[in-house]
C-alpha cells in the first residue's frame, strides 16, 4: 500500500491559509502524508555582511524566527486535525529558503506553493523559489491562487496539451488526481505543432491513455494556437466558461546560475491564475 506525501510550505504570510487549504484537500484526495515545512522568506546574509554585524542582530534575528515558526506550527498542526488530516509532520529546515524548498521537495509526491504577486513574480524571492522547485526538484508543484478556491478542488481538471515534454511529464505525474475526478478537459494549445505530438491522432492517443487509467477524459472541441500571452489568457477564460477547479499544464523556465527564469506561457498563467495550477517539467 503506498502513501504519498504532500509538501506545503507553511508561514504567517496573508497567503499560507490558502495555500494549506489546497494541500489538505489534496492529502484527503490522494489519502496523503502532509509535511508543513517553514522555509525562511529572506536569502541567506553574505559572510563579508554578517562579519559587520553585532551578535544582537542574529540573536534577535533567531528568536523572532523561532516565533514564527511555533505560530505557523500551531495554525498548521490545527487545519490539519480540523480538516481530518491524521499523518502530519513539522518540518523547520535551516539555511536558504531555495535550497531547502529544492531538497524537500525531492522528496515529495507533490509540493505545494503560492502564487506570487505581480511584485514578486519576475524577480522576487517567492518567486525564486517556486522557479527553484519546478525546475530543479525533478517533482510536482501545485501552485496555490492568492484567493479563496473551489471547495471542490479536482473534480473537474482541465489538461493544457502541446505535445511536448513537459506536458506530458505534467499529465503522468498528474495521474493519481486524473483519475479521481469527475471530469477531464484535453484543451490543445497549439495544434499546428505536429512535430511536437500535438496533432489530432496525437491528441486522441493522449484521451486514450488518460481513458486507460481511469480518468473520465474527453477532447476540447476549440483548440487555440497562438503566442505565449495569448494561450494563457484563453486557458483561464475557458477554464472559467467550463468551471474547472484544476489545471494541469507543463512548467517552462531556463534556469540559471542564481536566477531562475519562468517562461512566458507559465509566467502569465501564475500572472492570471484563478485556480489552482499543477506543473511539472
Amino acid at each position: 500500500m503506498t502513501h504519498p506525501t504532500v509538501l506545503v510550505h507553511i508561514d504567517d504570510s496573508p497567503e499560507c491559509p490558502n495555500r494549506l487549504a489546497v494541500a489538505l484537500q489534496l492529502s484527503r484526495t490522494l489519502g496523503a502524508h502532509i509535511a508543513g515545512a517553514y522555509f525562511e522568506d529572506a536569502p541567506d546574509i553574505a559572510p563579508a555582511v554578517a562579519a559587520l554585524l553585532p551578535p544582537e542582530t542574529f540573536e534577535r534575528h533567531a528568536q523572532n524566527l523561532a516565533a514564527r515558526q511555533r505560530f505557523a506550527e500551531n495554525a498548521f498542526r490545527g487545519a490539519a486535525k480540523n480538516a481530518g488530516v491524521a499523518s502530519v509532520e513539522w518540518r523547520t529546515p535551516p539555511g536558504s529558503g531555495i535550497d531547502a524548498a529544492v531538497a524537500h521537495a525531492r522528496c515529495a509526491d507533490l509540493t505545494v506553493l503560492s502564487q506570487p504577486d505581480q511584485v514578486q513574480l519576475d524577480w522576487g524571492f517567492e518567486a525564486q523559489r517556486l522557479a527553484a522547485v519546478l525546475l530543479e526538484s525533478g517533482r510536482p508543484l501545485v501552485v496555490a491562487p492568492r484567493f479563496n478556491i473551489d471547495p471542490g478542488l479536482g473534480r473537474h481538471i482541465v489538461v493544457a496539451w502541446d505535445g511536448g515534454r513537459e506536458a506530458s511529464r505534467a499529465v503522468s505525474d498528474a495521474l493519481p488526481l486524473l483519475a479521481r475526478a469527475e471530469r477531464v478537459t484535453v484543451a490543445c494549445l497549439d495544434p499546428s505543432a505536429t512535430a511536437r505530438g500535438a496533432d489530432g491522432a496525437a491528441r486522441e492517443r493522449l484521451v486514450a491513455y488518460l481513458q486507460r487509467h481511469g480518468a473520465k477524459a474527453t477532447l476540447e472541441a476549440d483548440n487555440l494556437g497562438g503566442d505565449d500571452i495569448s494561450v494563457g489568457d484563453w486557458l483561464l477564460s475557458r477554464m472559467a466558461d467550463i468551471s474547472a477547479d484544476l489545471l494541469v499544464m507543463g512548467g517552462y523556465g531556463h534556469p540559471r546560475w542564481r536566477e531562475r527564469v519562468l517562461g512566458g506561457a507559465t509566467r502569465a498563467l501564475l500572472s492570471g491564475m484563478t485556480v489552482p495550477v499543477f506543473m511539472a517539467h
